[in-house]
C-alpha cells in the first residue's frame, strides 16, 4: 500500500505536520509505504483555468505537479494536513488543490477511469484555534467541504477527519499527547483498510 502524504503548511515542523508525521508512523507501522511532500516546498504554478485539461485529460503546465500528478494516480491512499486559514488551506495547499481539478475534469467530463479497481482512502488532518467562528459558524466546515470534493475528484473514499483545536502557538500540539496518539492510530487504521 502506497500513501502520499502531502503538509500544506508554510511553518516547518508545525502542529498540522507533526499530526501528519504521527499519521505515518501509523502508517508505516501498518506495512504502508509512505511518501511525504511538503507542498510549499514543490514548484506548484496556479491553475490558470486555460481549458487544456478538457481537451487532453491532463494539465499541460509543467512544474512539480506532473510528478506528483502520476504518484497520486498510483497511490493507495492520501494524507492532506493543514493549517485551517480563513475556514480553508494556506495559499500553496489551494494551488496544488486547484491543479487537481484535471481529475475532476478526467472523472465528470471526459469519464476516465484513472484510478482503476483499487479501494483507495483518505484522512484530512487539520488544526485551528476555535471550533467556532463569527455567529458560530463551524470553522471547520469550508476546510471539509473543500477536500471532500478534493478527493471525489482523486477517486478517494473520505475516512474520518481529525480536526483538532486551539492550536495556534508552533508546539501546541507537541504536548499533547492524546492527539499525537489519536493520529497515530488513524494511520494504522487507514493502512489496516479500516475506517475508525
Amino acid at each position: 500500500m502506497l500513501v502520499i502524504a502531502l503538509a500544506a503548511s508554510p511553518r516547518k515542523n508545525g502542529n498540522s505536520e507533526k499530526l501528519l508525521d504521527e499519521v505515518i508512523e501509523g502508517l508505516r507501522s501498518g506495512g504502508a509505504e509512505v511518501k511525504k511532500h511538503r507542498v510549499d516546498k514543490l514548484d506548484i504554478k496556479p491553475c490558470t483555468g486555460c481549458g487544456e485539461c478538457e481537451k487532453l485529460g491532463r494539465c499541460v503546465i509543467e512544474d512539480m505537479f506532473q510528478e506528483l500528478y502520476d504518484q497520486l494516480i498510483k497511490c493507495d491512499g492520501v494524507v492532506f494536513a493543514s493549517p485551517l486559514y480563513f475556514m480553508n488551506v494556506p495559499a500553496g495547499g489551494k494551488a496544488l488543490l486547484d491543479r487537481c481539478q484535471v481529475f475532476w475534469i478526467a472523472k465528470h467530463r471526459l469519464g476516465l477511469d484513472l484510478f482503476g479497481e483499487r479501494r483507495r482512502m483518505g484522512l484530512l488532518v487539520s488544526c485551528a484555534a476555535n471550533e467556532f467562528g463569527p455567529g458560530g459558524a463551524p470553522l471547520f466546515r469550508g476546510i471539509e467541504d473543500t477536500m471532500t470534493y478534493v478527493f471525489d475528484a482523486l477517486g478517494l473514499e473520505k475516512m474520518d477527519s481529525l480536526l483538532f483545536t486551539c492550536a495556534d502557538s508552533k508546539d501546541s500540539i507537541a504536548g499533547n499527547l492524546d492527539a499525537l496518539r489519536l493520529a497515530r492510530e488513524k494511520g494504522f487504521y487507514m493502512a489496516s483498510g479500516m475506517s475508525v
